[in-house]
């Protein structure tokens, strides 16, 4: 950059020239270095596949509270915490006697009632075979009030009879309420998945004013992740979508340090209404997560911050160079190009997507895009001549 000089520097300027030009007679000049030489490497075009990239979270396809629905002392705990179960496995066990008692006793009820019903049947067909015989006497044998009496008998025993199956009835629903708290008594895992911590210990009182939360249980496998779009992203998503006619679109997820993106998946579920306070919009992915390696053990959790991307349409060629190529400075992002007459320059880029793996070899990138790759000259040799290593 040109930047003004007075007189005084002139001078001053002169003055250093010639005790420099003086000394020059007394010592030689130093050799000057060779310019050192450089190793180069030559962008491709490669297929790129561009992306949206979003922040996201981890969540359980489903979530369940183990709860203990009676009351009575918790007898047993038959898991282990923090390990996977199979739906249907054992969890607890409530003391069941008091509720085997009633079950026991609905079931004598019930008996009981049947053994009424039969009786009053029996009763009923007696009082009618009677009031039958009155009726077929010989005038002036009974009297009116002995066939009223005799059917009045009749009418008594139906009644009766109705009130046995009523009996019969609600000790039959006694019964079934008995043998569901019965059930209620062994609690057992609704879904596969991750137990917690157990939050109540055995020999202490559970239910007795409401049910008691003892545990939860959270599904792995699959699990989803969330995460929300601008509104713009999701315009684009949808054309993208619409263009290629699919159901669902694809979905590419990391955790923690995990390079790339190695957990892929589909978004099967969009919002139906973009937030007008952030301008975003939800999306769910769904995603396997089955056990691997030796321990069986499974890399995602619900919970975990995720990184997310969503492929944005069909991949286009842009130039590929290494990653240790690109520096960055005040400028931002750049490289160091080696230009006509090896003349280094240094020139700004917009870094693109990740590739983890090398790419194939593609067509030539244009306009002399020779990029310094494992050995880059220090920032003062921009403008300069750098030869290319053999």
């Amino acid at each position: 950059m040109p930047v003004a000089i007075g007189r005084r520097a002139l001078a001053f300027g002169a003055l250093l020239t010639g005790l420099v030009a003086a000394c020059s007679h007394q010592k030689p000049a130093a050799p000057q270095m060779p310019p050192p030489k450089v190793t180069v490497a030559k962008p491709v075009l490669y297929p790129v596949q561009g992306y949206y990239e979003y922040n996201g979270h981890l969540e359980a396809v489903e979530s369940v509270e183990i709860r203990a629905r009676v009351k009575g002392l918790l007898e047993e705990i038959h898991f282990v915490e923090g390990d996977e179960v199979e739906a249907g496995a054992p969890l607890y066990t409530i003391d069941p006697r008091e509720y085997r008692t009633a079950v026991a006793r609905a079931t004598a009820d019930q008996a009981k009632a049947a053994a009424d019903i039969g009786n009053w049947k029996a009763q009923i067909k007696l009082a009618e075979a009677e009031l039958q015989r009155l009726n077929r006497s010989p005038g002036g044998a009974v009297t009116q009030s002995e066939i009223d009496k005799a059917r009045a008998q009749v009418d008594v025993n139906l009644a009766q009879l109705a009130v046995s199956q009523a009996a019969k009835d609600a000790s039959a629903a006694a019964l079934q309420t008995a043998n569901i708290q019965l059930g209620y008594t062994d609690i057992r895992a609704p879904i596969a998945g991750r137990i917690s911590r157990t939050l109540i210990t055995k020999g202490n009182l559970v239910g007795q004013d409401q049910p008691t939360l003892l545990t939860t249980i959270v599904s792995m496998d699959p699990i989803y992740v969330y995460f929300d779009a601008p509104e713009k992203d999701l315009i684009k998503y949808q054309q993208v979508r619409r263009a290629k006619g699919g159901p669902q679109s694809p979905v590419e997820v990391a955790v923690t340090t995990e390079p790339g993106y190695p957990h892929q998946g589909t978004i099967d579920f969009t919002e139906n209404r973009v937030d007008v306070g952030t301008g975003t919009v939800r999306l769910r992915g769904r995603l396997p997560n089955p056990p691997a390696g030796p321990s069986n053990a499974r890399l995602l959790y619900p919970g975990l911050y995720a990184r997310v991307r969503v492929p944005a349409g069909a991949p286009e060629p842009r130039p590929c160079v290494p990653e240790d190529a690109i520096m960055t400075g005040q400028e931002g992002r750049f490289v160091y190009v080696l230009g006509p007459g090896d003349v280094v320059e240094k020139r700004v880029v917009t870094v693109g997507t990740r590739i983890w793996q090398a790419p194939p070899p593609g067509e030539p990138a244009p306009s002399g895009w020779a990029l310094f790759n494992t050995n880059p000259p220090p920032p003062a040799a921009d403008g300069k001549s750098s030869p290319p290593a053999p």
